[in-house]
């Protein structure tokens, strides 16, 4: 009986490594590496695109944006798609603004471990959402950036296309300062990157520091001859 419940845990381990750790981690892996490949072999310039996961929020969002413009930066928003609801009206300043939507799933759940139901729901009322606000949804970043075999399945036939990112600050974390993820920002960054940040959820008070971070680290990636991008613009 001992051997038998051993064998089924290994079955078992090794079937969610099959479905969603193994896929989740691949894919970072995959997305980073050929971020450094095209860095290296000097096929991209001094872009940068700047990504904020998790909003829209009442209170943050539209600081944003406005610091945002004050640079003349388009950025691409991953909205949570019950948030995006309670908040139309920021969906449509950042329409105004020129700013690129996606998706982010419904209530920010994670998908790890997820079954089919649940990742064709989460994905297909995402877009119906946004649709319903005028988005086409072309672009989507799984939250935590975990996925599954089901969530791969269904991008492709949604027509979706999977945004990872290369650079983060920990901007979410109760740990960081506007000081320290100014800096991981800097020391990070390198032409090509895609920045992770956050316009909401997070620790209490996370995205204003965020913003003040950025107050400080835009006019400096600009002096050093940086421009940003939205994702409709990456190079593949």
């Amino acid at each position: 009986m001992e051997t038998l419940w051993t064998g089924i845990i290994v079955f078992g381990c090794a079937v969610l490594l099959c479905y969603s750790l193994v896929p989740s981690a691949g894919l970072k892996y995959i997305w980073k590496h050929n971020s450094r490949k095209r860095l290296r072999e000097g096929r991209t310039d001094k872009r940068l695109y700047l990504t904020f996961d998790d909003g829209p929020s009442r209170e943050y969002t539209g600081r944003l944006l406005c610091l945002l413009k004050q640079y003349r930066i388009k950025a691409s928003f991953f909205v949570v798609a019950e948030f995006a609801e309670e908040n139309p009206d920021l969906i449509e300043w950042m329409k105004e603004e020129g700013h690129l939507v996606g998706i982010h799933s419904v209530q920010h759940k994670n998908a790890l471990f997820r079954s089919r139901r649940f990742v064709r729901r989460d994905l297909r009322r995402s877009i119906e959402t946004m649709e319903g606000m005028g988005i086409k949804v072309h672009y989507y970043r799984p939250p935590w950036g975990h996925l599954n075999l089901w969530t791969l399945f269904f991008i492709r036939r949604l027509g979706l296309r999977l945004i990872l990112w290369d650079v983060m600050a920990e901007d979410w974390s109760a740990m960081e300062t506007a000081g320290t993820i100014r800096e991981k920002l800097i020391r990070r960054v390198f032409p090509g990157a895609v920045i992770c940040l956050h316009d909401g959820r997070g620790a209490a008070g996370a995205p204003g520091r965020t913003i003040e971070a950025l107050g400080e680290s835009l006019p400096l990636l600009i002096s050093q001859g940086y421009s940003f991008e939205r994702m409709d613009a990456y190079e593949y």
